[in-house]
């Protein structure tokens, strides 16, 4: 499998703040009067302290690391759709609630495929044969009871779609424990039903499963199932003698004292943004003559790293923000020292001055240091890889010599006395954060015996249930361990790139046993056959390619095992097969049938697999694993097509009985990568398929399309941008999510693109083609906002009516009379709106937090839905015969299961509530297929109701 990187832990529908407001995003969000607001997560808008360039600090040139289009699925959170990873949704108003929609019972089918997305946990059933429990990063749980071969989703009560660690109790094996994103789910019944723990949530405890932080997070007591232990990302051991329902810190690092009671400030390696802000109130000290101050600086010591850029962006009282020369150097500097800046070292910032052009002669005196209310550290670069970090003692004023000042300054901040602060971004201040736990295992042989793998102390071991903890001799970053099932004092341990040791005296000495293991491979986990403690087997890998390791001699020798028998029939994706046999991508978990150990199961990305020979062979195994991120439903003479992140295009001959690849037929560069909408037409007595794409690997966007039904096709560029786009952009960089055919005319197409025009490149917005996708060409004229997310539509009663829906500043819906040369908008009401729907008679249905229609083409509008929940309604559908019949569903951007699926049969007068049994309850699409009577829904994973 190439090295791709599906599944990242960002929400990925998260509507994050439009690049480049800097300092006029300052003025919106944290007025003078009241300027330590804490951010509002219901209004994403501009990261505060971006200053000047703020391109720059979110999404650096190209030299340096770019944000991976895989880190808006899994979001999510996510990596994958993401439909994952960080705020709810957008509330831009406040109106009455109607009574909550009655819930009627609905039937939900499962119509997708399994496989194609990131499996991250595994475990057996310890007594009932054929039962596996499998977990994936957007989806949940899923549960087998042949081994394998038919596998079903179990997300009853789930506290999160995100799941990465699994553990059964040995002693009461109806006890299954999930740890998802937003905590620790238990299940009584096998999986049944959920229920999330007390205090376990990720702004609580954090008793959490999070993305390549948790590898064995839960261990029970194999003789108790009251005892559990949980392996924490905040760097502790937690342990529960009530089955989870209270907890306390069995062990965990202590932090490092700071020095003279400086603040630490840690740029980087905290997350996934590309920039971090320390925000200060700014205030001339009492009893000094503020005309007197004639400079700023702050005394600092450095780590000797070099950041891309860091500046000092200052906000005088008026709202002109100001940024700094460069100070990236001074973390070079390893002893203390002080940064001292005049008013000449500043200058207008430049994303300020886009706001305001009049303030292009704008310069700082002396004079403006009275009016400077607020200043920002801004450090931007390969922050989600690289960590700058700095010492802060004080912040002050340099004053001329009549002031009173002895030493020439005036402190206004000093951090030895008060360390608060705003941050943002990719920043954290104080110690620096404990290393994760990644796994905590318990002794079958002597439960008394618990060991945890450390990011930074290596294995620890406790020998009395976890009353106190030894720091064993092992390398210092450890994925998991093992002990032999029968003797406590043989413990097998998996050390990423140090490969796989053993110890044979309880953990006081280590011999590693990995040479025949190369020395790139990242080794997580390793497991010990019940029926032969010399049967081995280590998971690692390199990047996304993944491979098993198998020593029937305790380790002395291994031998690779990665190819694995593909079922196009179960998961039809096509990426990566070479005949029959695709190689095994990045294993995250492998687990042994406690009744027949040859028989072992690895849960990995895209394919995952068993073995039934002691991992000699291995096929796929992932018939009903649904974890595709659906991105377009579309139906055309009885067939099915539909769009997936990472997948492609698809199609299904047979209702979704079935489905087959259409795009790509390989692992192709420049097209393998997310497929976002479809539309399908016949023309000249032939269908027409048309797709829009993200590859991976940063190409640009394009366009496939096929004259002939799929047989055949082609990728074009023409007319599109040939770079990636970031600016003012909803998941990093610019992505194809709209499409819309002209209802009279199949020649001409529509095609949105988020993203704005900056450093003399074009941007996004809206491309037209009149050749039927052949080529295309950006108007000339774009709306206010190019933010966008699915919301473009051609009136079908007048094809050069356009409208187009935006997100965040100049959102809301935009109208074009002619064709896209002007445009007009033309609801305001709501800044966010997700999506359009013009019916034939050219009713248009707008969509953010609640539901709108107009019936005069966008003049006027009507609320429709009050629905009382803070939720995004993005999936809209109206009966193609019947216009009062409409279904809509909303969602939340984060991986949590709170959103709905509404019906109406009175033009949305009453809803009903219909999201039933479905197992994933957010679903962005919703599609009515009149040849059937079913209405799909798709998101994460692809169902189907009769209605």
């Amino acid at each position: 499998m190439s090295p791709i990187l599906p599944f990242l832990p960002l929400n990925p529908l998260q509507p994050g703040p439009k690049v480049g407001e800097g300092t006029e995003g300052l003025k919106k969000r944290f007025p003078s009067s009241l300027p330590f607001l804490p951010l509002n997560p219901l209004q994403p808008g501009p990261k505060v302290g971006e200053g000047t360039e703020g391109l720059k600090k979110r999404f650096p040139s190209s030299n340096s690391a770019c944000i991976p289009i895989s880190i808006f699925r899994r979001i999510l959170p996510s990596s994958r759709c993401l439909l994952s990873l960080l705020c709810a949704l957008i509330a831009t108003g406040s109106y009455g609630a109607d009574a909550p929609p009655a819930a009627i019972k609905t039937n939900w089918q499962q119509a997708g495929w399994g496989g194609g997305g990131f499996y991250f946990s595994a475990v057996y059933h310890p007594t009932q044969d054929g039962v596996i429990y499998m977990a994936g990063d957007v989806n949940g749980v899923y549960k087998t009871e042949d081994h394998g071969k038919h596998w079903r989703i179990i997300n009853n009560g789930i506290a999160s779609y995100a799941v990465y660690s699994l553990a059964v109790s040995q002693s009461e094996p109806q006890t299954v424990f999930a740890a998802t994103e937003d905590g620790l789910s238990k299940s009584t019944d096998a999986g049944e039903h959920w229920r999330t723990l007390p205090q376990t949530g990720r702004k609580e405890l954090r008793i959490t499963g999070e993305r390549k932080l948790s590898i064995r997070a839960i261990a029970v007591d194999p003789s108790d199932a009251r005892i559990v232990y949980a392996a924490s990302p905040s760097g502790k051991v937690y342990k529960s003698s009530d089955g989870g329902e209270t907890w306390a810190v069995s062990y965990e690092t202590k932090p490092v004292a700071e020095e003279g009671g400086a603040l630490r400030v840690q740029f980087g390696k905290i997350n996934g943004e590309y920039y971090g802000d320390l925000a200060l109130p700014v205030a001339t000290p009492a009893g000094v003559n503020a005309a007197d101050c004639n400079g700023i600086g702050f005394s600092v010591k450095g780590d000797g790293s070099l950041p891309k850029d860091c500046f000092l962006v200052l906000k005088t009282s008026g709202g002109t923000a100001f940024r700094s020369k460069n100070l990236n150097a001074m973390f070079k500097e390893t002893a203390w020292n002080e940064v001292r800046l005049k008013a000449e070292d500043f200058a207008v910032d430049s994303d300020y001055l886009k706001k305001h052009p009049e303030a292009a002669s704008a310069t700082f005196s002396d004079k403006n240091w009275p009016d400077v209310t607020r200043l920002d550290i801004a450090c931007s670069g390969n922050l989600p890889n690289e960590a700058s970090v700095g010492l802060f003692a004080k912040f002050f004023f340099t004053v001329n010599q009549v002031s009173s000042a002895k030493d020439g300054t005036v402190t206004f901040r000093d951090f030895v006395q008060d360390q608060t602060a705003q941050t943002f971004g990719n920043i954290h201040l104080g110690a620096p954060p404990s290393g994760t736990i990644y796994s905590v295992t318990v002794s079958a042989a002597n439960p008394s015996h618990v060991i945890a793998a450390t990011h930074d102390s290596g294995l620890v071991l406790s020998r009395n249930a976890g009353r106190t903890w030894t720091r064993l001799a092992t390398p210092a970053r450890a994925a998991s361990a093992t002990f032999d099932p029968a003797n406590p004092d043989l413990i097998y341990g998996a050390f990423f790139k140090n490969g796989v040791m053993k110890s044979t005296d309880g953990g006081k000495r280590w011999d590693k046993l990995s040479k025949d293991i190369s020395e790139n491979v990242e080794v997580i986990e390793v497991a010990v056959s019940p029926g032969n403690p010399s049967d081995l087997y280590a998971i690692g890998s390199v990047d996304y390619n993944g491979a098993c390791y198998v020593s029937n001699n305790g380790g002395e020798s291994w031998t690779k095992s990665n190819k694995i028998k593909v079922d196009t029939k179960a998961n039809p994706t096509l990426d990566g097969i070479s005949g029959s046999m695709a190689s095994m991508s990045a294993a995250r978990n492998i687990t042994l049938n406690p009744r027949n150990p040859k028989e072992i199961f690895i849960a990995a990305n895209w394919r995952p697999c068993m073995s039934l020979d002691g991992g000699v062979t291995w096929a796929e195994r992932d018939a009903g694993t649904d974890i595709s991120c659906i991105t377009d439903i579309r139906f055309h003479q009885g067939k099915t097509y539909v769009t997936a992140m990472d997948e492609g295009t698809l199609v299904s001959d047979n209702d979704g009985g079935q489905w087959r690849q259409l795009w790509p037929l390989k692992h192709t560069p420049g097209l393998s990568g997310h497929n976002w909408r479809v539309a399908i037409d016949e023309v000249n007595g032939s269908t027409r398929i048309i797709s829009t794409v993200t590859p991976w690997y940063k190409v640009p966007t394009c366009v496939v399309r096929s004259e002939d039904g799929g047989k055949t096709f082609q990728s074009v560029q023409t007319g599109l941008p040939d770079y990636t786009i970031r600016p003012n952009t909803m998941w990093g960089q610019g992505h194809p999510r709209a499409l819309a055919v002209d209802p009279n005319n199949p020649q001409i197409i529509y095609l949105g693109i988020d993203g704005d025009a900056a450093n003399g490149k074009s941007g996004g917005g809206l491309f037209k083609s009149t050749d039927g996708g052949a080529s295309w060409s950006q108007l000339p004229n774009q709306p206010a906002s190019r933010r966008m997310f699915f919301a473009l539509a051609v009136d079908p009663t007048d094809s050069k009516r356009l409208f187009w829906g935006a997100c965040g500043t100049g959102g809301g819906v935009h109208r074009s009379e002619d064709g896209g040369n002007s445009w007009q908008q033309v609801f305001p009401t709501e800044s966010f709106i997700w999506n359009l729907h013009i019916t034939t008679d050219g009713t248009i249905y707008c969509s953010g937090q609640h539901l709108w229609r107009s019936s005069d083409h966008g003049t006027t509008w009507t609320q429709v839905t009050r629905f009382a929940e803070k939720r995004s309604i993005v999936g809209i559908e109206v009966h193609p015969t019947d216009p009062k019949t409409m279904w809509i569903s909303a969602t939340t951007w984060n991986t949590k299961p709170d959103g709905a699926i509404y019906k109406t049969t009175d033009g949305g007068t009453t809803w009903q509530n219909i999201t039933g049994n479905i197992p994933y309850v957010k679903p962005i699409l919703l599609r009515f297929n009149p040849a059937t009577s079913e209405l799909w829904a798709g998101g994460v994973g692809l169902y189907k109701t009769k209605q």
